[in-house]
Parts: structure tokens; C-alpha cells; sequence
């Protein structure tokens, strides 16, 4: 798998919508790999020749640039597409050229990507404040404490520690002077204009247009600014005054950078024409660019960031298509036409794909074993959780662990949520080995407990995917926990969505189902060579776990040990919270057993660092389980169960064809149980398309 500007799952979910109409700049790996279903025009079309094209394509989604989306474009689109809410996707920030009132009469949904190319708009300041000996000014000015304001602060401090830094932000903008970027005094923060501008050698200008900032630099403030001062502007224009341009075209030593769209620049040679100070004209020439935002990394970012957006968009329709159907498997084999379909791996992953293709009508056949060797879902251990934020198996420190992977990766976990809860609903000899409802314990002397808390308080507070409004969480106290479950050593612990499964009895329920509704299973491993054979002929599924090819082994464990006394007493579905490489450490009470899961080993770990993490893993269970780990070791007889898991560099799993009639479709660890439904249906929708299109293809041969 090549790792590219948008994950190939984002690609994948993306191949279901409906049309897309993709105005905006883009990379050119992105408009070289993205579905069919999106049609590319260039940021320079006309008003007339978009309204035509909106006419034609009928786009459930429009991704704009800096263009103006006025009345016309709203009223055409609604036309076009009379039905259900439309999506417009800013790939920036600002919103001041889309009428967002009518937006909202109309039902289409806003969305923006702010912060996304700060890094990169920062840098760019900062190449233009660089003096000609490549050093920076001993002193610089930063109007505006946004996403650029930060990045481009820590930025320079980076490459000068000894630089003194006058930040202008509003009230309540500037962070904790104790913060730890901030001890040594050498970024102060003004709310004054004129105090920030004063004898200013080195401006950078990265405000956000408002009533407060429109006009605000005035000739007063040009006036109190270093006569050889250089700004380098990557707000909006507008934030002149009409007298300080006319001030700036006098001034002799005074330099303006200003970077920004090609139609806003065009409006800033206008307006400068018609105060009769033309830009082209200025004492000291003005620098016009549209390079900040521009470079191939930005267009990359830019682009993972819309099609992050566009994948929710297309896995909430997803997951209300198959809640708006029955996933009931039938009784019997039945008459089967649709596709024949061959599933590779017999794990959880594996075993959900077939539930979703038979589902669907599809001749099933499942290949694989079902012995310990055979991958982490038959390793003798009974527990498996489902939460919003289960734990993605990664190798850490990688350059391709962005945040909205962690964003897009919770919304998957919580569509499978939802999913398996309609499976159980529809399928009630799954439900005895499903028990509702996840625990998450924090340690006592656990740092950023409360942020923790939060972040969950505001999962489970949003909408689910399905449209289904979210609730609040329940906080049980550590007196609670300790009685309930026998716990020692936590503090807080809170109540969230998700399911913990006997993970020994449900998989062999479902089996049976599965067999009972006509599926075939091959107790046979096949080689990659045998694979692609198959895949000529039949449609074909590798959930195949560590031994997908692009799939990378994640070591842990899971620990067995007696119970003793009141420990783990009625544990299920209880996650004790550690940073990785730990990792959340699941736990239930199976018979008189506690089971505990836990570490993330990268693949490139040495011997010793391993060792290392087991060693945390065992003194964690010894300090929450002491009575029963010290049976255990007395005994001789704690089990310690290495578990190899899939990961990928990401974080996220992995689901887009290959070659022939093959999707693959590796899950990370989560990815298998808790996103398990939600891969299985793209996998049959991405199947359903395919064969659609293999039809009408042997359908025009014949008739030709």
C-alpha cells in the first residue's frame, strides 16, 4: 500500500457517495487517485460554467476554494438536487464568501478545515522575515494569536531561542504566561494595537477578517511602524485602511509581503487603483504571492483534511443504509444469485465480511483455519471490547499519525457500535454473549484525568452516525469501583458506549448462523499465488489479520490468572487507562479467571525494550489484582499469551481493491471487533458496484 495524501479507506468510503464537484486546488497524487465519483474542475471556472456544470453532475457535495457561493450557485444546486441535505466543503478557513444564511434555508451543511496548513503558511512567514544573512530579526511582531499566530510562534522559537516575540491577541487569547513555551518571558502578548506596532521592525499579519479586524490598520499605526519595517501579510487585505495603503505607496523603507488567492489579490490591484495609489506604483514595490498555502505538503494536508470529511459524510449514509435494512442471517440456505465470494481468514474480520455478503445474497465461501496459530482471534482468551475510542494498534513516533486519523477512526468505531448493536438485535442467539455498556478507569496518580474525562463526555455527547442524539456520560466514584468490581488503585471511572463479548462462545454462533444460512467453510490456507488465481474468477476478501501484506505485526499479550478473594469480582467490560506503550489494559472476570489485555510492542523493538513493556504490563496487574497476582506467581500458574496484531502506519484500517476482483480489507486490532460491521458493509457495497459494472459491460457485449 502506498501511503498517499488520503488514506485508502477514506478513498474507499468516498467511492459510495454520489457525485462530488471538487472546485478547489488540489495535489496531484489526489487528483490522480480518488474515486471516479469526483469530478475536478479548475479553481479559475466561471460563475456561468459552474452553474452548468452543477446542472449537469447534480453533486451531492461541492469542495470550494476561495470562491464566492452566492445565492444563484445555492438556489441551482437545490434545483439539481431537490432531495436531502447537501454538503459544502471549504478546503480553508474562511467563510466570508459563502452566504451561509442561505446555506442553512436551503439544507446544505457547512464545513471548513481550519488550522489545517498553519504549518506551512507559518513557515512561509517566516522565510520572508528571514534577513539576508539568514539570520531572523532580534524582534518580531505577530498581529493575530490563531492557528498561524501559534505554529508561526513556536516556529521561531525554534530557530531562535534567544528571539524576542510581541504577540497582539484578544482578550483571554494569550495562554498561561507559566506555560512551559513561555517561561523565559520571550513571547509577551498586547491587546493595544499601537503598543504591539510601535517602532515594529518585523510584522507578520495573520489576523482573521471580523468587524473587529476589517480596516484596523490604519496610517497612524503604518506611521508608528520602523521606517525599514517589513510585513509580511497572510490575512485578508481588507485589514488596511483605505489611508494606510496610500501611506504604505509613500512610504520609502517600508515593505509589504502579502500573499493570498489569486481573486483577492486581483481586488487588492483594483481597490489600489481606484484610491489612486495602483500597487505597481509604490515607493518601495509590494510583493504579491499566492505561494503560502500553495506548495505540494499544503495541497497534501489540504486534501487529507477534506477527505476526512467527505469519508464522515459517506460512512453516515453507509451505516443508515444497512440499519435501514434487516441483518437478520436467514434460517436457511435458500436460493442464492448474487456474486460468488470468497473470504480469506476465518477471524472475527473475516467472519463479519461473510455475515455482510450473504446478507447481501452472495454465494460465500470462507477460507482458513481456526487454531491458535491462526491469528489473534483464536487465541483461548474470551473477552474482546467495542468502545468509540478502542485502542487502533500503531507503531509510534511515524510521521503518518495525523490528528483527524484519531477523529475518523472514533467515528468508525462508533458506526460499528451501532451496526453490531442492530446485529444483535436482529440475531438474538448473539445476544446472551454480549453485555452493554464499557468502563474506563483512570489510575489515582494518572496526569490529564480530567481532559481524558472530557474528551469522552464530548464522543458520546455528538450525534451518532446514524443520526441517533448522543447522552452524557455517568461518573462512578473510586469506593464504587472498588466495591463493584474489586479494583484497587483507580480513582475515576466513567460509564460510555460499547459492547464487552465472550469473545469464545459468540464467534462460533456466529459459525453456526453463518453455515446454517448456506456459507461454505474451507478449512484450507491459501498462498498469495492461490489468492490471485481465485480472485479471476470469484470476488475475493483478504481479512487475512498480521498476514496481510500490508499489515504490520503489532505485538501483545493477553494474561490469564486466578481470581482470588473479592478481585475482579462481576468485571465486564472494564478498561484500566494507561498511556502506551501499556495501553488501555482490558479486563473481565471469565469463570474464575481475571483476563487482562495490554501492550503495544512496535516491530522494530529490541529484545530488551519488549521485556521492558511486559514487565509494565506485569506490575500494572500486580498493583490492581495483588492478591491474585501473587497467587498466581506463587503458583507458577499465570498464563501470559502473546498476541501478534495488526497495525498499519496510519492507524487506520485498510479496505480498496486490488488486484482482479480482490479487495483487501486488513483491520487493525479495533478494527477486526469494533469496526468489523462497518468494513464488511463498505466490502459488499464496493462488491455490489463492482458486479453492477462487470454486468452492464457483459450485458453491451452481447448485445454488440
Amino acid at each position: 500500500m502506498r501511503l498517499i495524501c488520503v488514506p485508502p479507506v477514506a478513498t474507499s468510503l468516498i467511492a459510495t457517495t454520489e457525485n462530488i464537484l471538487h472546485i478547489a486546488p488540489v495535489s496531484k497524487r489526489w487528483k490522480t487517485d480518488a474515486p471516479s465519483n469526483i469530478a475536478f474542475l479548475p479553481p479559475t471556472i466561471t460563475k456561468q460554467t459552474l452553474l452548468i456544470q452543477i446542472g449537469l453532475l447534480r453533486p451531492s457535495t461541492i469542495v470550494v476554494g476561495d470562491q464566492l457561493i452566492d445565492p444563484d450557485i445555492i438556489d441551482q444546486w437545490r434545483i439539481s438536487h431537490p432531495f436531502g441535505e447537501l454538503l459544502l466543503v471549504r478546503r480553508g478557513t474562511s467563510l466570508d464568501k459563502v452566504r451561509l444564511d442561505q446555506c442553512e434555508s436551503n439544507r446544505i451543511r457547512v464545513v471548513n478545515t481550519p488550522g489545517i496548513n498553519a504549518p506551512h503558511v507559518a513557515a512561509y512567514i517566516a522565510h520572508w522575515l528571514t534577513l539576508a544573512d539568514g539570520s531572523l530579526p532580534h524582534d518580531v511582531c505577530i498581529l493575530g494569536y490563531g492557528n498561524v499566530g501559534k505554529e508561526l510562534v513556536k516556529l521561531l522559537l525554534d530557530r531562535d531561542p534567544d528571539i524576542r516575540i510581541k504577540v497582539l491577541s484578544r482578550h483571554g487569547q494569550a495562554p498561561d504566561p507559566t506555560g512551559k513555551a513561555f517561561c523565559d518571558s520571550k513571547v509577551t502578548f498586547v491587546e493595544d494595537w499601537l503598543e504591539a506596532l510601535q517602532g515594529a521592525y518585523a510584522v507578520a499579519i495573520c489576523l482573521s477578517l471580523n468587524v473587529e479586524t476589517v480596516h484596523r490598520i490604519d496610517q497612524r499605526l503604518i506611521e508608528s511602524m520602523h521606517r525599514q519595517a517589513r510585513l509580511v501579510c497572510v490575512a485578508k487585505p481588507d485589514v488596511f485602511s483605505d489611508d494606510a495603503l496610500q501611506a504604505l505607496a509613500v512610504a520609502e523603507g517600508i515593505q509589504l509581503v502579502l500573499d493570498y488567492g489569486p481573486a483577492t489579490l486581483d481586488a487588492f490591484r483594483a481597490r489600489t487603483q481606484a484610491l489612486g495609489c495602483s500597487s505597481a506604483t509604490w515607493c518601495k514595490p509590494v510583493t504579491l504571492t499566492t505561494q503560502a498555502a500553495t506548495t505540494e505538503a499544503c495541497n497534501h494536508d489540504l486534501d487529507y483534511a477534506v477527505s476526512v470529511q467527505l469519508s464522515l459524510t459517506a460512512l453516515r449514509s453507509l451505516v443508515r443504509r444497512k440499519l435501514a435494512q434487516s441483518l437478520k442471517l436467514p434460517s436457511e440456505q435458500g436460493q442464492v444469485a448474487g456474486p460468488r465470494v470468497s473470504i480469506i481468514g476465518r477471524g472475527i474480520n473475516g467472519l463479519l465480511q461473510a455475515v455482510m455478503c450473504r446478507l447481501a445474497n452472495y454465494q460465500v465461501t470462507v477460507y482458513g483455519g481456526d487454531q491458535e496459530s491462526d491469528g489473534a482471534s483464536h487465541k483461548p482468551v474470551n473477552m474482546r471490547h467495542l468502545s468509540a475510542t478502542e485502542t487502533v494498534a500503531k507503531p509510534l513516533h511515524n510521521p503518518y499519525l495525523f490528528p483527524a486519523n484519531e477523529s475518523l477512526a472514533v467515528e468508525c468505531n462508533r458506526a460499528g457500535i451501532e451496526l453490531f448493536e442492530k446485529l444483535l438485535v436482529d440475531n438474538p442467539s448473539l445476544l446472551p454473549f454480549a453485555k452493554a455498556r464499557i468502563i474506563r478507569a483512570y489510575r489515582e496518580d494518572a496526569n490529564g484525568v480530567e481532559a481524558a474525562i472530557q474528551e469522552q463526555r464530548d464522543i458520546e455527547k455528538r450525534p451518532w452516525p446514524s443520526g441517533k442524539p448522543g447522552c452524557d456520560i455517568e461518573e462512578i466514584s473510586q469506593q464504587q469501583l472498588q466495591v463493584r468490581y474489586g479494583v484497587s488503585g483507580m480513582g475515576r471511572a466513567i460509564e460510555v458506549s460499547g459492547y464487552d463479548l465472550e469473545f469464545l462462545k459468540v464467534m462460533p454462533q456466529i459459525v453456526t448462523l453463518l453455515q446454517r444460512a448456506g456459507v461454505q467453510f474451507v478449512h484450507q490456507h491459501l498462498s498469495r499465488n492461490q489468492i490471485t488465481e481465485l480472485s479471476k474468477d470469484n470476488f475475493v476478501v483478504t481479512a487475512m489479520g498480521v498476514e496481510q501484506p500490508e499489515v504490520i505485526p503489532i505485538m501483545g499479550w493477553f494474561f490469564k490468572l486466578s481470581a482470588v478473594g473479592n478481585e475482579g469480582a462481576d468485571m465486564r467490560g472494564l478498561k484500566l487507562q494507561y498511556d502506551l506503550p501499556i495501553g488501555a489494559m482490558n479486563c473481565r472476570l471469565d469463570g474464575d479467571c481475571i483476563l487482562v489485555s495490554g501492550g503495544q510492542v512496535p516491530p522494530d523493538a529490541t529484545p530488551d525494550y519488549k521485556e521492558q513493556i511486559l514487565a509494565a504490563c506485569l506490575a500494572a496487574i500486580s498493583r490492581h489484582f495483588p492478591n491474585s497476582y501473587s497467587f498466581a506467581i506463587k503458583r507458577g500458574n499465570l498464563q501470559i499469551i502473546d498476541c501478534a496484531r495488526p497495525g498499519t502506519l496510519d492507524g487506520l484500517s485498510i479496505v480498496h481493491w486490488c488486484a482482479f476482483n480482490q479487495i483487501t480489507a486488513g483491520a487493525t486490532y479495533a478494527g477486526g471487533t469494533t469496526q468489523g460491521l462497518v468494513w464488511a458493509s463498505l466490502a459488499q457495497e464496493l462488491i455490489q458496484t463492482k458486479a453492477l459494472e462487470v454486468s452492464r459491460l457483459c450485458l453491451k457485449k452481447h448485445t454488440v
